[in-house]
């Protein structure tokens, strides 16, 4: 071997003695819907709530630094987020819970159809991550169904006929 592949050697022997095979391992989060919530009277002023499941499949911590996505009901425009801030996404699964600025056409009446029973969603969006191989910008679309309302009540238990009234 000669002197110039020997120090070509020595000065790649670091870089890929610390990833494994050679290679970066990383993978994009992914963005998911873990809830909607709609509150007509609400008083805080903040009728629609998204959370977002943020999931981080590596071994090592990355940061969300900007959300901006568009939901829909039953193919209604409800409302949209676009806001930057910093939130750590440790290794597995971060959940985020964000009220979103209704459209213009979102009146409480609208929202008020959406009470109870079950409705189409449909997100899109895009969400930046702060991670060691620099800024990535993911985008997630989403489109399902959910249950609006109270939950169900539980079932009744027959009475106890050895219990006293």
């Amino acid at each position: 071997m000669t002197c110039r592949r020997l120090r070509i050697l020595c000065c790649l022997l670091p870089v890929l003695s610390c990833t494994p095979l050679g290679l970066w391992m990383y993978e994009d989060p992914q963005v998911t819907v873990d809830r909607v919530r709609l509150d007509v009277q609400a008083e805080s002023g903040e009728p629609v709530v998204v959370g977002l499941a943020l999931h981080n499949f590596n071994d090592y911590p990355v940061s969300a630094t900007r959300l901006e996505f568009q939901l829909s009901l039953d193919e209604l425009p409800i409302g949209r987020l676009d806001r930057e801030s910093s939130v750590a996404v440790p290794t597995g699964v971060a959940t985020v819970v964000l009220p979103i600025e209704p459209e213009a056409g979102t009146t409480p009446d609208r929202l008020q159809s959406f009470h109870s029973g079950v409705h189409r969603f449909e997100i899109h969006g895009r969400a930046t991550f702060a991670t060691p191989i620099g800024k990535r910008k993911v985008r997630f679309v989403q489109q399902g169904e959910l249950a609006f309302g109270p939950p169900p009540s539980p079932a009744s238990a027959p009475a106890d006929p050895g219990a006293s009234p």
